[in-house]
């Protein structure tokens, strides 16, 4: 696998709380430099990196309710509309956990139908907690997402927690092809996301795709 070919199925990253413009100008430059599946940043910056990527063909994420979920659906679908308005085409949309560990499980499908509606053909991708999940919690929330019209689970947030190969296998092979999976939290280097790979995933998530990539030649 080459650096490129591994790049395509890589979503990066620039969300955490300090964040500045000129690191954001920084990141997306050298984020330029690979044919990434996309890169997400926080809604303040969407328009800026809208401007900053245009003629790239890199689309945007719009992180929705993020990490926790525990936005109202009407809240959801404002962020939403902000993220299509200003460019976005893509949307890592926390699900309502409350709601889902409630076994609340109408209205965990209703508040991805929702996002899904606003992003009008966009991909959405439902974004779990595997960590916290039994294999059986891990399917039964793909299958609402599936249902729901999400086209990717979306393994967590990424924010300290950690997805096993194993994790990525209950999901595929309950609903094989019905609904993609993206791996997100400690994926750190080229070994480790070739593992992903074979595990099954159609996407990495990563706050440090440079390092990883680098590593593609040792492989």
């Amino acid at each position: 696998m080459t650096k490129e070919e591994l790049a395509r199925m890589m979503d990066t990253s620039l969300i955490k709380i300090d964040a500045t413009e000129t690191e954001l100008r920084n990141f997306i430059e050298k984020s330029k430099k690979y044919p990434f599946a996309a890169v997400a940043v926080d809604l303040f910056y969407i328009p800026l990196t809208f401007k900053l990527l245009k003629g790239t063909g890199i689309p945007i994420v719009a992180p929705i309710s993020y990490p926790l979920g525990g936005m109202t659906t009407e809240a959801k679908v404002y962020q939403a509309e902000y993220a299509v308005k200003n460019g976005a085409m893509e949307m890592d949309m926390s699900i309502n956990f409350a709601a889902f560990w409630s076994r609340d499980y109408d209205t965990v499908r209703k508040d991805i139908e929702a996002v899904v509606k606003v992003a009008d053909g966009r991909i959405v991708k439902a974004v779990i907690y595997v960590p916290e999940m039994t294999d059986e919690e891990k399917v039964e929330i793909a299958k609402i997402a599936r249902d729901a019209g999400a086209r990717f689970i979306k393994t967590c947030c990424g924010f300290g927690c950690v997805t096993k190969t194993r994790d990525v296998r209950v999901i595929k092979e309950a609903l094989g092809d019905e609904i993609k999976v993206m791996v997100a939290g400690g994926v750190r280097t080229a070994k480790q996301a070739l593992a992903m790979i074979e595990a099954g995933v159609d996407r990495i998530a990563s706050s440090t795709p440079f390092d990883i990539l680098e590593g593609v030649e040792t492989l």
